[in-house]
């Protein structure tokens, strides 16, 4: 399906993009921040959905999500996949309540920033991620949700205080997090803030023109998923995505066994096909040493690619040449992975995560966003 548009914010993004102002929209604007909303739960037995608008103001880059546990004490022990699936969904919705980001765990998130938009760096690394896998439950750490992918590419107009875009959170019950919950549980806190391109002046101090909206409302952004069975061990796995129809700008795929547990279950030849053509044959150590060639974190060590992830990225890493250009598919294309399950894979048919990035072009293109 089609990405969303703005409707009472703008109809379709880019449908009025103008490049005439003699002053770049970049340039004669600035970013702004502020927050947005905040809650707070104690994690119990149960989820608990908090639903929050969007304040209106400028162009809508994204909303930061901070999570930060405090006060809580005793031994505790961790999920795989903990701090991130503290978040059992989020998801970003737009003004008649269609989703924008569809709605997808913490961990799946947290693979789409890492990945997906790589210049942010790791958000499981840096001073956002504090004490994950410390004992007492107390960690913090940042995620973004991002219509924008970089230099204004897919954001959405937000002028319109009676059309509002709105963010829907779920947080897990702790048996999601702690395989042993701590003596004393911690108190959560989440807050969002907004992150927005200002709208601009008429024009400069110097009198000069200043381009009233930015080009990269041509673009519009999309992140969903959908998950398949992986077939018992020794058998073929034929993955058919049917989240197509748009630009694919990075795919992440996810393989865990029957338990829930990440495994590197994918099976050399790993084959790609598009339509009746074959994009690639990689093995998944191939898949393994690309990612390292694309991802300066992996290169230098200050990461690491996590069991049962593979990821293709489709996007120009910036400053360089380095990537390639978005996958084109229509909503008639036939976009199969193939790979057999290895002979001893334990505890499966499994499942297998696909998580793709997707850019719905609206309106020409500028041609320094192509790829971004």
């Amino acid at each position: 399906m089609p990405a969303a548009t703005n409707g009472a914010n703008g109809a379709a993004p880019g449908a009025t993009v103008s490049a005439t102002g003699g002053v770049p929209f970049v340039v004669g604007s600035n970013h702004y921040s502020e927050q947005n909303f905040q809650f707070s739960l104690v994690q119990d037995s149960s989820a608990h959905e908090y639903v929050h608008n969007i304040t209106p103001g400028g162009f809508l880059r994204g909303i930061r999500i901070q999570v930060s546990n405090t006060g809580g004490s005793g031994s505790a022990k961790y999920h795989e996949d903990a701090p991130w699936s503290i978040i059992q969904s989020i998801s970003l919705e737009n003004i008649d309540g269609s989703p924008i980001k569809y709605p997808m765990n913490g961990f799946s998130w947290y693979l789409q920033n890492k990945y997906c938009a790589p210049w942010h760096g790791d958000p499981g690394r840096g001073p956002r991620a504090r004490n994950i896998g410390h004992s007492g439950g107390n960690f913090s750490f940042e995620l973004r949700m991002f219509p924008e992918i970089r230099d204004t590419a897919g954001v959405l107009a937000n002028t319109d205080a009676r059309a509002q875009y709105r963010i829907r959170i779920t947080m897990s019950p702790a048996s999601q997090v702690y395989s042993t919950v701590p003596a004393t549980m911690p108190i959560t806190t989440v807050t969002g803030v907004m992150d927005a391109w200002a709208q601009t002046d008429t024009a400069d101090l110097h009198g000069n023109p200043i381009q009233a909206r930015p080009d990269g409302l041509a673009v519009a952004a999309i992140t969903r998923h959908q998950i398949l069975t992986l077939n018992a061990a020794g058998a073929d796995n034929t993955f058919q995505l049917t989240n197509t129809g748009n630009e694919v700008r990075c795919l992440i795929i996810v393989a865990r066994d029957s338990k829930g547990v990440r495994q590197d279950y994918l099976s050399s030849p790993v084959r790609f096909r598009l339509d009746d053509r074959s994009l690639s044959v990689f093995s998944p150590t191939t898949i393994v040493n690309k990612m390292t060639d694309f991802y300066p974190f992996l290169a230098n060590g200050t990461s690491h690619r996590e069991t049962g992830v593979y990821v293709i990225p489709r996007f120009r890493r910036p400053g360089d040449l380095i990537g390639e250009y978005w996958l084109g598919t229509s909503n008639a294309t036939y976009l199969v992975i193939e790979s057999s399950t290895p002979n001893d894979a334990a505890n499966v048919p499994g499942t297998a995560e696909f998580i793709t990035d997707e850019v719905v072009p609206v309106a020409p293109v500028p041609v320094e966003l192509e790829g971004v």
